[in-house]
């Protein structure tokens, strides 16, 4: 049932509310359109938009921590580059070091030598190792000297390490000339019993002996019989192998000794008895020498034995210090933010590449490896402390090298994260074209149609 009215106009209420309605959705689809994003204010979708905001939040988090990682990398590139070059100056003076090893290089007091010449461009790149420690940076930051090294706060420090390490080498060093020193003890030994042992054997002297047999018959009996008594003992037949045997025949010759004191009484005067005197004093002489190459020898041994415990218990207290260095808690030497939210970065530690610390100078570019030794022998020990040097550059290196290739992959994931990310705030919130094109159409078109109706009304 319609009640006829003129106070009130419903139709064109009526009109005038739905193209309120229809203005609202028309300007909403045109701000869609024009912005592109399906949310441009909390009223639009608040839970959305909260849900939004965290993602951009995180998808420029994770863009930033992008980059921060490429940083990462040219830094540990930078690094490892001056290492690279280091290592191959530590390359270069040890074989510098195996030419000074050759006795056929020239060595003189005025400092013109071949091998003054060798230590002068050792000493230069030694120089240049210490100054390029001090000099590759990254941002003004210089990497190579130490400065990022992780500190431990409890526990063994670097420099115990350091001083570990050093006493290691110097144990080993004496265990190696403990070595040497026994074998030529050993040697000094043969020696001694090849030419006591070569008297008796002597056919002039057993002639000289039986010439005085006819004149002197008991004393040469009695000397024969105490050389027999002497050359018959185990010790002298089955050869001298310690101290003991030594002792021993020293015994023995107390008897030859008195026989032969008593052939000399006896023989005083007579040509032969000087051959004799020479024969017998000479085995005494080198029954001495044995004796002492024992004592030389049994000394070698207790240095050896010592030199054996100092190098076990240098081993045992470098383990030890590695160990607790190992096990202590560090301060980080470099932080690298590399994820979108806290507690998400890595931290890396360059240690020292500096002369003091590879073993081969003092820090300062003073070289400590030194050719200009008389012996190529002794210069050929260096060797050793070069090699440890390359192995720590090396092995430095490699730790950076498996830090940059986990920050490329970290790189690659930051990236994919996003992209991912972002396809998904997307779809909260960017607008889709098609769907509102159609609203605002139909909006035009029933915008349209309401201003029509409404001046249908008020006519």
């Amino acid at each position: 049932m319609s009640n006829t009215v003129v106070a009130t106009n419903t139709l064109a209420l009526n009109s005038y509310r739905n193209l309120k309605q229809v203005g609202s959705r028309q300007s909403q689809a045109s701000a869609r359109l024009s912005s592109g994003y399906k949310i441009n204010s909390a009223a639009d979708d608040a839970a959305g938009l909260a849900i939004s905001e965290k993602m951009r939040a995180q998808i420029r988090g994770l863009d930033m921590a992008s980059k921060n990682t490429q940083d990462a990398i040219s830094l540990i590139q930078t690094a490892e580059g001056g290492m690279q070059e280091i290592d191959n100056m530590i390359q270069r003076i040890r074989e510098l070091t195996v030419q000074a090893g050759n006795d056929t290089n020239e060595h003189n007091s005025t400092g013109t030598g071949d091998r003054q010449k060798i230590q002068d461009e050792i000493n230069q790149l030694v120089e240049e190792i210490d100054s390029m420690a001090d000099r590759v940076e990254f941002n003004k930051k210089t990497v190579l000297n130490g400065t990022y090294e992780a500190i431990p706060t409890s526990g063994s420090s670097a420099g115990d390490l350091k001083t570990a390490k050093a006493d290691l080498r110097a144990a080993q060093n004496t265990y190696v000339g403990a070595e040497q020193s026994l074998d030529q003890a050993a040697k000094g030994i043969t020696s001694a019993k090849a030419g006591f042992q070569s008297l008796f054997t002597d056919p002039e002297i057993s002639k000289k002996l039986f010439n005085l047999t006819g004149f002197y018959s008991s004393e040469v009996s009695d000397l024969e019989a105490a050389i027999t008594t002497f050359t018959s003992n185990a010790a002298y037949t089955g050869g001298i192998t310690d101290k003991a045997d030594v002792t021993t025949l020293v015994g023995l010759y107390s008897d030859i000794t008195s026989a032969v004191t008593d052939l000399k009484t006896a023989a005083s005067g007579n040509a032969d008895s000087s051959y004799v005197d020479l024969a017998l004093d000479g085995a005494l002489d080198l029954l001495n020498g044995v004796g002492t190459a024992y004592d030389n020898y049994t000394a070698k041994e207790g240095e050896l034995t010592t030199a054996a415990t100092g190098l076990a218990d240098a081993k045992v207290a470098y383990a030890t210090v590695k160990a607790e260095y190992d096990a202590a808690e560090k301060t980080p030497g470099l932080f690298f933010q590399v994820g979108a939210n806290a507690n998400q970065g890595m931290n890396l530690s360059i240690a020292s590449v500096k002369s003091d610390r590879l073993g081969i100078g003092n820090g300062n570019g003073v070289s400590n490896i030194n050719v200009l030794e008389a012996s190529g022998a002794d210069i050929t020990a260096s060797l050793e402390t070069l090699d440890e040097a390359l192995s720590y550059v090396t092995t430095e290196r490699s730790r950076l090298g498996a830090a940059q290739n986990r920050l490329e992959y970290t790189m690659k994931s930051l990236d994919i994260s996003s992209e991912n990310i972002s396809a998904a705030e997307s779809r909260i919130r960017d607008t889709d074209m098609a769907k509102e094109m159609m609203k605002l159409t139909q909006a035009n078109v029933l915008n349209q149609a309401g201003i029509a109706m409404l001046a249908q009304a008020n006519q």
